[in-house]
């Protein structure tokens, strides 16, 4: 009896192990697998079995697993509610790649996520592989905030010479295009146009990739576009914490086309939603400046510069309209320094250097 009790539960063993083990030739096991691991923390299984080798080449598992672990008391605080992954059609002509969308609803405390992720995956010696490239776009993306949009551009390059099917990359390289005021015309509209719309034609349910589309069409005075774009964009947000920088874009095509009550309405929403957001409060500065509220339009920049900084292209003008209306308010002090910090940023912007011969007498 002993022996037989044994045997069975050496078989049994047996057959959970096998059930539990990754089918590699199957990438939607792959993925399940390795979504299974990290609900469990387990970032050195992920790393050693499950990473492309490509994607090794440009993190190691130290910086891998320090990205990746979450405490275990948040962790054990997070309830899964609903997950679902569904494939897109085969492309023939990439063969050796999968993609694949990962949607989720989670739990924690009293918040509820809704969570939407893209995944490409590619066969390596007959067995798929998960391709992960957040540690180079955490750096394209510090790159671009600091205004450096070249050195942000050739990293983003890197990523899709990895992954030539994401969205994100794509994006955020369409937005270096349309930051970067030193290029010639013909090539910042190329940049911009051609890489916005295939991030959107990769990730068309993601929120995210409406949003440089729309910035285009208010550059080129196509209001109507554009806001059709942000509504396009909109509808796909998953959480109101998705949809603040809509209503933040929405407000400030209002504010081109000097419609001002539609505009505050949108920027109220935003932050209602988010009263840190730096964004919104300096699009309500900007509301009451176009309208000469001088006092109430500094009130909001105040509000503005006391929240975490915006990318530099945006905290430049956010410093040069703070220093334009504390001027027309007769705060010359004020007013220098301003100008100044926003010249600190930007020396060879004429209309900051403008606005330094004016304020440099003030008194």
């Amino acid at each position: 009896m002993k022996k037989f009790n044994l045997l069975t539960l050496l078989i049994t063993v047996f057959f959970i192990a096998s059930c539990n083990r990754t089918d590699f030739s199957n990438p939607e096991d792959v993925l399940k697998n390795y979504w299974k691991f990290t609900d469990e923390n387990k970032s050195e299984v992920l790393y050693n079995d499950y990473l492309s080798g490509k994607s090794k080449e440009f993190v190691t598992k130290d910086e891998y697993v320090k990205t990746r672990d979450v405490p275990d008391s948040i962790l054990k605080g997070i309830k899964k509610i609903e997950s679902k992954i569904s494939s897109f059609p085969l492309d023939v002509d990439n063969p050796s790649y999968r993609r694949f969308k990962v949607e989720e609803t989670l739990v924690y405390k009293a918040d509820t996520a809704h969570n939407l992720r893209y995944y490409t995956l590619i066969n390596e010696n007959g067995k798929w592989k998960i391709i992960w490239w957040q540690t180079l776009y955490s750096f394209a993306n510090n790159k671009f905030d600091g205004g450096n949009y070249s050195e942000a551009r050739k990293t983003l390059e890197k990523i899709i010479e990895i992954d030539p099917f994401s969205g994100m990359a794509y994006n955020l390289l369409a937005c270096c295009y349309y930051r970067d005021k030193s290029l010639a015309r013909n090539e910042w509209e190329n940049g911009v146009v051609k890489n916005a719309k295939y991030a959107l034609s990769l990730e068309e349910e993601n929120s995210n990739m409406y949003q440089v589309l729309a910035g285009y069409y208010l550059t080129n005075s196509n209001n109507d576009l554009a806001i059709q774009t942000y509504e396009r964009g909109l509808k796909y947000c998953k959480d109101k914490e998705d949809k603040f920088n809509f209503y933040d874009n929405l407000a400030s095509t209002y504010i081109g086309m000097r419609e001002y009550k539609k505009a505050e309405d949108y920027i109220i929403k935003s932050i209602a939603i988010n009263e840190n957001n730096c964004f919104a409060w300096f699009k309500y500065a900007e509301i009451m400046q176009w309208q000469m509220k001088f006092p109430l339009a500094i009130e909001y920049y105040k509000k503005a510069l006391s929240k975490p900084h915006m990318e530099n292209a945006l905290q430049c003008e956010l410093y040069y309209n703070y220093a334009v209306c504390c001027f027309k308010n007769g705060d010359c002090t004020t007013s220098k320094e301003y100008t100044n910090k926003a010249l600190d940023m930007e020396p060879n912007n004429s209309n900051y250097q403008q606005l330094y011969n004016s304020v440099k007498d003030c008194r």
